[in-house]
């Protein structure tokens, strides 16, 4: 009998962990035990995995010396305490919160790009899933990067809702709904009104003026591309918009690379589906359910030489977040456990 490995699915009751927990329950991994943490609060929720109906359990009473692999899709403050305290356990963390984003000693991993970074894991015993605009920025700028090299790259990431996990869903709902029958938004969670508007920053704003996010999205994208002098700006927005995480890209290349080649490399990268239709643009309703990175309108940037635009669209909860972990727990086990 080849080797089980008992699991924790931490934040199972969230959206990113609901996630998690399906996407593992359908994969092939060879699963053992399965603990399904959450808060206090959520403790005793019955979820089902592989035909089995379990009860969540309390993370801070949980001893992670049970298991040897535990997902974390929880947020930042909460894995820096829990990650930590499970890795030093013994169990191999995956983390998607950006926790550890700018930790050196723990390899950010996106599969179809740096898969080879998964062999520093053991110092720290933790690895981190990048946000789901880094890896779809990683996936398209690797074929670039290795053919021509890169110089400027400026994006606009847009949000969706589900970003902020279920408050952020439920927010969304409740603002329409209430603004459809003439009532007051009633911001909460978000900063201001976001049915029906659009908000020009997501995270909280540093010193610099630049917001987490943007920081998180420029260092990742740089680790997992083994580039740290990359020059990435970036600016995140905060959209109406359920599920779902779109860019708008304008790339210069190092040497001259037209649209035409540029769709050829991306059409032979793993993980994206290149769109070339009239209309010329992806939807997000392309991407939910699915498992690529959605890439259209590859064209010339006809304001300068050697300049690319491109727009991607992808599920924020699945490439974006859970099966990127599901990938990396599939090559841990396949070449290093």
């Amino acid at each position: 009998m080849s080797r089980q490995f008992d699991i924790a699915i931490v934040g199972a009751t969230g959206l990113v962990g609901g996630m998690l927990v399906e996407l593992l329950a359908a994969s092939d991994l060879p699963v053992g035990e399965v603990a399904l943490l959450a808060s206090a609060e959520s403790a005793g929720k019955r979820l089902a995995f592989r035909g089995r109906h379990r009860s969540t359990q309390a993370l801070d009473e949980f001893d992670f010396s049970t298991v040897q692999l535990a997902f974390f899709a929880v947020p930042e403050a909460i894995a820096q305490v829990h990650a930590e305290r499970a890795a030093e356990a013994g169990a191999i963390v995956i983390d998607v919160s950006g926790a550890f984003a700018a930790d050196q000693s723990v390899p950010v991993v996106v599969p179809e790009v740096n898969a080879e970074m998964l062999t520093d894991f053991r110092e720290r015993g933790i690895i981190a899933s990048p946000s789901p605009g880094s890896i779809q920025l990683a996936m398209v700028l690797k074929p670039v990067l290795d053919a021509v090299g890169l110089g400027q790259i400026n994006v606009t990431v847009c949000e969706s809702v589900s970003e902020a996990g279920r408050p952020g869903v439920d927010e969304l709902a409740s603002q329409t709904a209430r603004l459809l029958n003439g009532q007051n938004p009633e911001p909460k969670l978000f900063s201001q009104q976001i049915a029906f508007n659009a908000l020009p920053q997501t995270g909280a704003v540093l010193e610099s003026g630049a917001s987490r996010s943007e920081v998180r999205l420029a260092l990742e994208t740089m680790r997992v591309l083994g580039e740290p002098g990359l020059r990435i700006n970036a600016t995140c927005l905060r959209l109406p918009v359920f599920f779902g995480t779109s860019l708008v890209v304008q790339l210069e290349t190092g040497q001259p690379l037209d649209a035409g080649q540029a769709v050829a490399l991306l059409e032979s990268a793993p993980g994206l589906v290149v769109v070339e239709r009239p209309e010329g643009a992806t939807l997000i309703g392309d991407a939910l359910g699915h498992d690529a990175v959605w890439v259209s309108r590859v064209r010339a940037d006809l304001s300068r030489e050697q300049g690319l635009n491109l727009c991607l669209v992808t599920d924020n909860l699945r490439k974006g977040a859970a099966l990127n972990c599901v990938q990396i727990a599939e090559l841990l086990i396949k070449d290093h456990l």
